[in-house]
C-alpha cells in the first residue's frame, strides 16, 4: 500500500484565493459571495442571466464586490402602498 498522501487537484477552488485585487477592484470568489449573502452558490448563479457581473480567472468564478452589490441593490422593487379601499376588498 502507498502511504503517501494524494496530491490535491490544483484546479480546486479552495486552493485559489478568496479575494483578488485587480486595478483597485476587489473580486470575491463566487462561493464566498454566496456565503456572505446567506444563500447557496446556485442561487447566486441564477442572477447571471439577468446580467450579474462576474469573471473567470484560472477557471474559478469571481464577482466584483462593489459592482455586484450595486447590481443586487438595483433589483429592489418598490411599489405604491395599497389604498385602504383596496385593502378592504382584498380581505374579503
Amino acid at each position: 500500500m502507498d502511504t503517501t498522501e494524494q496530491r490535491l487537484d490544483p484546479r480546486r477552488r479552495e486552493l485559489h484565493p478568496e479575494r483578488i485585487e485587480i486595478g483597485g477592484e476587489i473580486l470575491l470568489r463566487n462561493d464566498v459571495q454566496a456565503k456572505q449573502l446567506g444563500c447557496s452558490e446556485r442561487s447566486v448563479n441564477r442572477s447571471d442571466k439577468d446580467g450579474a457581473p462576474f469573471i473567470f480567472i484560472g477557471g474559478i468564478k469571481y464577482r466584483p464586490e462593489k459592482r455586484y452589490a450595486a447590481f443586487i441593490l438595483n433589483r429592489i422593487q418598490e411599489g405604491k402602498p395599497r389604498s385602504p379601499k383596496r385593502e378592504h376588498r382584498a380581505a374579503r
